[in-house]
């Protein structure tokens, strides 16, 4: 209701952008000092895919990826710039002349990245006032999951802050400017990477702000889904070196985890019974991931030899897996996306997957992401014989 009455009330429109600031990254003069001043970070930076034909011909048409993207990665410093974001689809960065500043600003239509004139904030006739702040602010907003969701916080939201040292800019920073500060991952992976929690401002509570100085960066996936490899360095180099620290957690070691989507309401394992009876003989741990700290799923992963599990958000947690653990994702046809396996890839994991029939024809992701599994089990135990059978043919030629 808030969304739709945002676009038919009309209060404080003054603060509707006129035009978009278009940026020149061919001839750096062109660009306006006063308007934005830009730092190209990775220019023209191309993302492969790297996954088998196979997977990418199963992954549902609505979804389906390319196999290589070009973006060019930068930051942007804007003086006495705003932000408005509506916590949802939407993130613009407007300059002092009322333009929304494109690359750094972002607009989500059914899921794909649009134009930088079609940003949702030019259909907005509704806006509050801004927050003023002294001092200069680093945007963190993603204009999507980042809000609720661990897999875009890791994603979307966490790598700026890669883009941001590499500017060089990241000292001048008085507020870090982050989605929301409601869940425990995002305040424990904060604090583990320094942010002091007093120079944290946050979209959900000020969605609309003002500063002395706006800095932002392009979106770590640009305007697409994959995923780039200075991304996943990023990731492992921040946290993994918490694996090894001397702790008191009590945490339950297992080298073959399971985990469950007991704790959502949505693309749950239906016959999850079933299957975890199947998977008890070889001495799989059932772990629900919400309900451990950072530091204890680090230790966890970084330990495990098995990963298994429905796609989601749960499954992120493969960022603190080394390199040659098997990870087996689990799909309903209806619903069959790359960025697990495209992850995989690049951190070096033994990746393979199940994709499980579906009982109804899927239209769109909205509702693709929302059907139950059936696992098929006996492709699970397939998987886990031939596995353990190659894990013997290795010791014997060792002996």
């Amino acid at each position: 209701m808030k969304k739709i009455l945002g676009r038919i009330v009309p209060y404080n429109t003054q603060y509707r952008p006129g035009d978009v600031c278009r940026i020149n990254l061919d001839l750096p003069t062109a660009n306006n000092e006063r308007e934005v001043k830009i730092h190209p970070i990775y220019p023209s930076h191309i993302t492969d895919l790297n996954i088998s034909d196979d997977l990418y011909e199963a992954c549902s048409e609505y979804w389906k990826p390319k196999k290589k993207v070009q973006t060019d990665y930068m930051v942007v410093e804007v003086p006495n710039g705003r932000i408005f974001t509506d916590n949802e689809s939407s993130v613009a960065v407007v300059s002092q002349y009322n333009r929304l500043v494109e690359n750094v600003s972002l607009s989500l239509t059914r899921g794909k990245v649009a134009e930088p004139n079609l940003n949702n904030i030019f259909e907005q006739r509704y806006f509050t006032t801004p927050t003023k702040l002294s001092g200069t602010v680093f945007s963190m907003l993603t204009g999507g999951a980042g809000i609720n969701n661990i897999g875009h916080w890791f994603i979307d939201v966490l790598p700026r802050l890669h883009l941001l040292r590499k500017s060089g800019l990241y000292d001048k920073v008085d507020w870090f400017y982050v989605p929301s500060l409601r869940y425990s991952f995002q305040t424990e992976t904060l604090e583990l990477m320094g942010i002091p929690a007093a120079k944290i401002i946050t979209g959900d509570t000020h969605a609309h702000i003002a500063a002395d100085c706006i800095i932002a960066s392009t979106a770590p996936r640009g305007n697409h889904t994959l995923i780039p490899k200075w991304l996943c360095d990023f990731i492992q180099e921040s946290f993994l070196p918490y694996a090894e620290e001397e702790s008191e957690l009590i945490t339950p070691e297992s080298p073959y985890l399971y985990i469950s989507r007991s704790d959502s309401k949505i693309r749950n394992v239906l016959n999850e019974k079933e299957l975890l009876e199947k998977l008890k003989p070889y001495g799989f741990k059932t772990i629900v991931s919400s309900h451990l700290s950072i530091k204890e799923k680090i230790k966890l992963f970084s330990k495990a030899k098995v990963v298994l599990g429905a796609t989601g958000a749960g499954l992120i947690s493969m960022f603190f897996c080394k390199p040659g653990t098997k990870m087996v994702e689990i799909f309903n046809e209806g619903f069959v996306i790359e960025p697990f396996y495209d992850i995989a890839t690049k951190i070096d994991l033994d990746y393979e997957y199940i994709i499980c029939k579906g009982n109804k024809r899927v239209r769109d992701a909205g509702q693709g992401q929302r059907e139950h599994l059936l696992v098929e089990t006996e492709k699970v135990v397939a998987i886990l014989e031939d596995m353990k059978k190659s894990t013997a043919a290795k010791r014997a030629e060792v002996a």
